[in-house]
């Protein structure tokens, strides 16, 4: 058995392999358990599969490999050479950063483009309330056609209170939205 100080300072291939050797020799073991009753060999089978889970728990545990780091940075002579001065000497590296403005203009353009494309989808979608009005009780149904025959006068004008009509909009709104 390997400790968690020799682990962490193998290298990430090491412990993969250290890793997958271990649990095939637990896999071998576990098959091995319901056949047994010889103790000898099942504190064997056990101390197997103890190996392997510390050796999963330390692979879990450890930090992910660093990753390797960024190339170098161009030296002083790489850098004089992007200056702008080489740029105006040399004809073919001219055209080179109008070429990105280019690509760069190109790429706005679809940019609005499928913005636009989106806003016209917009333009024709209308939003649903979730959840339906039930139609209107019949008792409301027949006042709005009383009012329709009444030149559609909104039932504000000179009649004044009527109670029971009052209440059959109420009523009517309460069966409306829990009947």
């Amino acid at each position: 058995m390997s400790g968690p100080s020799m682990t962490a300072s193998s290298s990430p291939a090491n412990r993969v392999q250290e890793l997958i050797v271990s649990l095939d020799q637990a896999a071998f073991m576990a098959r091995q358990l319901p056949a047994t009753s010889d103790p000898a060999l099942l504190h064997q089978i056990h101390s197997t599969l103890h190996h392997a889970h510390h050796s999963l728990s330390s692979f879990l545990a450890a930090p992910p490999p660093v990753p390797p780091p960024p190339p170098p940075r161009p030296s002083a002579s790489a850098a004089a050479e992007n200056s702008l001065s080489s740029a105006t000497h040399n004809g073919s590296a001219a055209a080179e950063p109008m070429q990105v403005g280019e690509d760069e203009e190109a790429e706005e353009d679809s940019r609005s483009t499928s913005i636009d494309r989106v806003e016209e989808r917009m333009r024709n979608c209308f939003i649903k309330n979730k959840r339906p009005k039930r139609p209107l009780s019949p008792s409301a149904a027949a006042e709005d056609e009383e009012e329709r025959g009444l030149g559609g006068g909104g039932g504000l004008g000179g009649t004044g209170f009527d109670p029971y009509s009052t209440r059959r909009r109420a009523l009517d709104l309460v069966y409306q939205f829990h009947g």
